[in-house]
């Protein structure tokens, strides 16, 4: 489990960037529409990865979608919710089961104890299951590999190997700021849904209406969306990532499917779940041009008769990736390792037609 983990952290490190000065965990929170608040990373490639969040505050209450992927990062938001209303939060929306979202909203409960926690029956499942229990490994992690993370920083690997600039200053971050992430680690522990739905539930907080929508497959099977109809925001959870999405185990033609029926939304905020606030539609139908275009070779190579292998080999990214990165050497690295390397392998995975992600619990030990 802590060798996942660790594969885990190193794609993490090659999407990241320099430490901020003021710690790891840090929200940036501004009001985007009377009452509606976003908290949001200023780096989202900074390792650790931690998703944004939204917070919605009315006379009986305040919702929250994506409470925090630590304890630390609930906390600020439960802080800056108590500095703007004494009103309770009622509602802490997870919208997918990674844990860069959620491992962190167990505070709210402690903090106000009739919060309900609400996700789609998928994501319940999922963590209720294997695939959501490599946080067991958390505890200790920075505190065994610090001396390793010490010798990246310095510009080479165990074996010697030279490490790229990039990494150096994403591990260099890690080594300034480990007490904070251990401590944080330490603290993180999974908080199961106690209200699911699959398609549709209105949230009616004083005289906000908050619809959660499941509107199909994106990065997981179980991704919903904030949308506020009146004030025309919608929060997408890790169904939009900037500045490059995240395609592990992302069918490309649902996805691109499930980003139009984002659009028909027609909002005019979207907070992404990582990555900066969007104004207009142009972010979305980059992703959904890149990911027809995607499946269009794919399926151009199939009628060809070509292997799995071989097209998933062959698939041409050329024309997509500067239109991600804008040649940034660092946003490159971020796109590989989170986008092209991982959609290569997901568009042909889509094809066999089972799950993208296998949730089923693990089979009980022998007698």
């Amino acid at each position: 489990m802590k060798l996942t983990i660790f594969l885990l952290f190193v794609l993490c490190l090659s999407s990241g960037g320099m430490a901020a000065e003021n710690g790891s965990f840090k929200y940036d929170f501004t009001e985007i529409r009377p009452g509606v608040w976003t908290g949001i990373r200023a780096n989202s490639q900074l390792f650790p990865v931690m998703g944004n969040t939204t917070f919605v505050v009315s006379d009986e209450g305040v919702v929250v979608f994506d409470g925090g992927g630590v304890p630390a990062m609930a906390e600020q938001i439960i802080a800056k919710i108590r500095s703007i209303t004494a009103v309770p939060v009622t509602h802490v929306v997870i919208s997918h089961w990674h844990g860069d979202h959620n491992f962190g909203v167990y505070r709210y409960a402690e903090e106000f104890p009739n919060v309900q926690f609400i996700a789609h029956s998928f994501t319940h499942a999922a963590m209720s299951g294997p695939r959501i229990r490599y946080i067991d490994g958390y505890p200790g992690f920075i505190e065994e590999n610090l001396e390793n993370f010490r010798m990246r920083a310095g510009g080479k690997d165990a074996e010697g190997n030279d490490i790229n600039e990039y990494d150096q200053q994403a591990y260099a971050g890690i080594v300034r700021n480990a007490e904070e992430i251990d401590r944080e680690y330490k603290r993180a522990t999974v908080t199961m849904p106690t209200m699911v739905f699959d398609d549709k539930l209105v949230i009616h907080s004083g005289d906000r209406v908050i619809e959660l929508l499941f509107l199909g497959h994106g990065n997981t099977a179980g991704d919903i969306v904030m949308w506020l109809p009146t004030e025309k925001v919608v929060a997408t959870g890790d169904l939009v990532v900037l500045p490059s999405p995240y395609a592990f185990n992302v069918p490309p033609r649902p996805w691109a499917a499930t980003l139009e029926a984002l659009k028909a939304l027609d909002y005019e905020l979207l907070v992404p779940g990582h990555g900066e606030v969007q104004s207009d539609q142009r972010y979305i139908d980059l992703v959904i041009e890149s990911a027809l275009a995607v499946a269009d070779q794919r399926d151009e190579m199939l009628s060809q008769g070509l292997s799995n292998d071989v097209i998933m080999e062959k698939l041409d990214f050329s024309a997509i990736e500067p239109r991600f990165t804008g040649g940034d050497g660092r946003t490159r690295m971020y796109y590989m390792a989170w986008y092209e390397g991982p959609f290569r392998k997901a568009a042909i995975k889509a094809l066999s037609g089972e799950p993208m992600v296998d949730i089923a619990p693990e089979p009980e030990p022998e007698d």
